[in-house]
């Protein structure tokens, strides 16, 4: 992984945590700009590994629409091990589930998503996704499988 391992971009916060997880941290309004920066991230760090995809959502309010679909239009989803978003509130879970299901009517490959209150939450299920990646590639770095569709 390249340097930097810490990433700041407008009131929004970004880390990467050895060996295969992106955290976020969402303060405030995400405006387009915002949005081009996270997939410019997303595309550094999937270019290099697959990865979890960690993102606080608690302190989040508001997604400028043109953000949600420069996201959407340019995601992809073999950058990711999986996404686990915490403090995820009722209307953040449905755009996140109804982009997801976008993506899989358009023929997109997708990737299970999971909603979690807590980091420590956060930190488990990914305990438990990396012991099922061991079982099924030998690595939690090898090819993907999707989180698994019970949590």
């Amino acid at each position: 992984m390249s340097q930097p391992h810490e990433w700041s971009f407008g009131t929004h916060r970004a880390w990467f945590e050895p060996p295969d997880v992106l955290w976020m941290k969402i303060r405030g309004a995400t405006s387009l700009e915002d949005a081009i920066t996270i997939l410019e991230l997303y595309r550094e760090v999937g270019s290099q590994q697959r990865f979890f995809l960690v993102t606080d959502l608690s302190e989040a309010t508001t997604v400028d629409l043109k953000a949600r679909d420069h996201v959407s239009w340019n995601f992809h989803a073999d950058w990711f091990h999986g996404a686990i978003y915490i403090g995820a509130g009722l209307m953040q879970r449905a755009v996140a589930t109804s982009m997801s299901f976008f993506h899989s009517l358009t023929g997109q490959q997708t990737r299970p998503q999971h909603f979690v209150p807590t980091e420590n939450d956060a930190r488990v299920l990914i305990a438990e996704e990396r012991s099922l990646l061991d079982k099924y590639s030998g690595s939690a770095r090898g090819t993907a499988r999707p989180l698994h569709p019970d949590g």
